[in-house]
């Protein structure tokens, strides 16, 4: 029996044995396998494999050594319970053979008093158990031993999973680095080149600043040029057509009078443009007269449409607003640009203006307002119409021909109208006439009521309203011609005009001069109540002129004079400008006797004379 115990035994620590030694190479293969993979990895990485190495071979011993030690305990059992147990039954077999033979001694061989014995295990159930619980907590182990090597496999698995995600990981930052030194390298050319560009972006923004400054200075300058003789030509005109003339000179001065309001025309279209190209334009918002403005908008081609035969007419739809606030001068140049075209460009049929609201409002709010100029006139094509809002652009070179213009009206309209937040549109077809669309946004305000505005059904020819004061005794009786008045004006053409035009009005007295520097001596020598001085002159100009005479270099008794600045110049800047300087008002050339007679007028009524 032990034999067969301690055979048993053996051949299942031999197994046991076989198996760890199988295990034991099995395990350290695969931790050579991931230490070859990454020999790559720094020192202490490969370290940290070798002590992974070492726990499981750890794990692996303990569990042989256990295996071993139940196997000597079993052993150790398999050969101490049988000696123990043979030992045992040897006592109790020497007890009984003594009691038998005591009993033989002493009461023969009947065998009445022998006591039936039991052979009695209690004593090993301790070994017994703790055979068996030595047995169950081997089993436990095994299973716990199984479990730990599932996840150490799955840890092994998990590390060289890892493992290669690191390789591909550090292949990806490898080139990554690559790319992004490229991209380095690539960016300081891309920085160096930007640079240069900024470098010439600047060149270029200082030299279109010195260009868009040169034109500003070229355009004030042809501004003064141009309109100063034109103020005289135009100036004279209007004196000479009061004189008496004959059929043949009237014509001739109604051509002259016709082509000077073209050229004056034409000039403050490019001049608008110019000033609109330059961004110098500045939108106004003042209260205006809605219905007036359109009122005087029309009436200025009444005549023409007369002369021409045509039907003109103005609809006002009963929602448009009378009082707004926006830009009353602007809003004119527009609706005067649009109605112009219409009636320069109908030979026949009918001009029409029609205004309406495109939504609701109320006061305070803004009122989108639509102005449609339709006409019966040439029509525009398509293609045409592609390039018609293009500066200096007509629908073709015969117009230009036939009907004149610059090509600059309705370039303007455009830019206007975008300027105040509107927009312009066109519908037209060659030989069925056109209609131009102008949609303003003005915000509505309060105002006094005004009378409904009538629709003009039938063209009424415009007539003359401006009331010429000549020097006669009825002037100097109201008191006018106490004023005394000097001008600084360096040409003398239109030192005659002004003369004249001062004569008319009811002031033959004023004295003239060539230049601020010869107005100042003038002042320091003589009194005055009005200065009218032109801008730029020789020697000194008008704004400095006017700077030391508010300094009290002509005396302290002019210090506070009226000045009145003269000037051919068309900029928004140059009124400002005249103000800033201590001018009191502004008058821009070429203007009508009645606009000299209605600045005098105001002058002489302001709290200055009264």
């Amino acid at each position: 029996m032990i034999m067969t115990v301690v055979a048993v035994v053996s051949w299942l620590l031999a197994v046991k044995i076989f198996a760890y030694t199988n295990e034991r190479a099995a395990r350290i293969e695969a931790v050579n396998q991931l230490i070859w993979q990454v020999k790559e990895t720094p020192g202490e990485s490969i370290q940290e494999y070798e002590a992974v190495r070492t726990e499981r071979l750890a794990d692996l011993n303990r569990q042989l050594y256990q295996d071993i030690f139940v196997a000597g305990s079993v052993l150790l059992l398999a050969v101490i319970v049988p000696i123990l147990v043979s030992r045992y039954g040897s006592h109790l077999v020497g007890v009984d053979l003594k009691r038998l033979e005591t009993h033989i001694r002493d009461y023969g061989l009947d065998g009445s008093g022998v006591n039936l014995q039991s052979f009695d295990l209690k004593e090993f159930e301790g070994v017994f158990a703790g055979v068996s619980r030595t047995l169950k907590e081997r089993t436990d182990s095994e299973l716990r031993w199984k479990q730990a090597e599932k996840e150490l496999q799955s840890s092994n698995a998990d590390l060289l999973r890892r493992s290669q995600e690191l390789r591909n990981g550090r292949r990806i930052a490898m080139s990554i680095m690559e790319d992004a030194e490229s991209a380095r390298a690539e960016l300081e050319v891309i920085n160096a080149r930007l640079n240069q560009v900024i470098e010439q972006a600047k060149a270029s923004a200082k030299e279109a600043d010195s260009a868009n400054q040169a034109k500003s200075r070229f355009l004030a300058t042809m501004s003064h040029e141009i309109r100063t003789p034109l103020n005289g030509v135009i100036g004279f005109i209007d004196l000479l057509s009061e004189t008496d003339l004959n059929v043949e000179q009237q014509e001739y001065m109604e051509s002259l009078s016709s082509s000077g309001n073209t050229l004056m025309a034409l000039i403050n279209d490019i001049l608008d443009f110019s000033k609109i190209e330059s961004g110098h334009l500045d939108i106004e918002s003042a209260p205006m007269d809605l219905y007036k403005l359109l009122e005087e908008s029309v009436a200025i081609f009444d005549a023409e449409a007369l002369r021409k035969g045509i039907e003109f007419s103005l609809e006002v739809d009963e929602d448009v607003p009378q009082w707004v606030l926006g830009d009353e001068t602007r809003l004119r140049q527009i609706l005067n640009n649009l109605l112009s075209n219409a009636v320069k460009f109908t030979n026949r049929g009918s001009v029409r203006m029609r205004v309406n609201c495109e939504n609701a409002w109320q006061v305070g709010e803004t009122c989108e307002i639509e102005f449609e100029v339709a006409d019966t006139g040439i029509g525009i094509s398509e293609e045409q119409a592609n390039r018609l809002f293009n500066p200096f652009s007509q629908a073709d070179s015969s117009t230009t021909r036939q009907y004149g213009g610059t090509g600059l009206g309705l370039v303007i309209c455009k830019r206007l109208s975008e300027a105040m937040g509107g927009r312009v549109l066109l519908n037209s077809k060659s030989g069925e006439g056109s209609q131009f669309y102008a949609y303003i946004p003005l915000e509505v305000i309060e105002g006094e009521n005004a009378d409904t505005l009538r629709v003009l059904e039938d063209p009424m020819p415009i007539q003359a309203t401006t009331s010429i004061m000549r020097s006669d005794s009825s002037s100097a009786e109201d008191g006018s011609g106490n004023l005394k008045i000097a001008v600084a004006e360096d040409n003398l053409a239109n030192q005659r005009l002004l003369k004249i035009m001062f004569q008319q009005i009811g002031f033959p007295d004023v004295d003239f001069v060539l230049n601020g520097s010869e107005l100042i001596d003038h002042l320091s020598e003589n009194a005055c109540d009005i200065v009218f001085m032109d801008l730029q002159m020789p020697v000194m100009d008008g704004l400095s002129a006017c700077e030391l005479i508010r300094k009290g270099e002509a005396g302290d008794i002019h210090k506070d004079v009226s000045v009145v600045a003269l000037t051919a110049n068309a900029f928004a800047g140059d009124e400002e400008r005249c103000l800033k300087a201590g001018m009191n008002a502004f008058l821009s050339k070429p203007f009508k006797i009645d606009t000299l007679k209605a600045m005098v007028e105001n002058i002489r009524q302001s709290d200055e004379f009264v």
